[in-house]
């Protein structure tokens, strides 16, 4: 998490906080502080709400990227596997093949 983050989150539950408290001053003439701890408790939870999804994604960025890296690897490894196999097979059938040449020719 950055502190930027943080500060952000902060930032609005002071303002939730104190937009609660001038609202109520100002139309009921009265503040009721059950209601402003209420404001206080509902910014709170979605600010942690936002932070906690955005670390969420950036694990999930995280495993997703090594992932890929692991595909490469194995993709990598999967091709020169194949490529050997391949290669003996090649050469198994042009010695075949020279095989039936030399016969034709004699």
């Amino acid at each position: 998490m950055d502190v930027r983050e943080i500060v952000l989150s902060v930032l609005m539950i002071i303002s939730a906080v104190m937009l609660t408290y001038r609202w109520l001053s100002l139309v009921h003439n009265n503040v009721d502080f059950v209601v402003v701890f209420f404001a206080f408790l509902l910014t709170f939870s979605l600010g942690a709400l936002l932070l906690s999804m955005m670390l969420r994604m950036r694990r999930t960025v995280e495993e997703l990227e090594s992932t890929k890296r692991m595909i490469a690897a194995n993709a990598d490894d999967l091709e020169r596997r194949f490529e050997e196999k391949l290669f003996v097979y090649i050469r198994e059938l042009e010695e075949r093949l020279d095989e039936i040449q030399r016969r034709m020719y004699r």
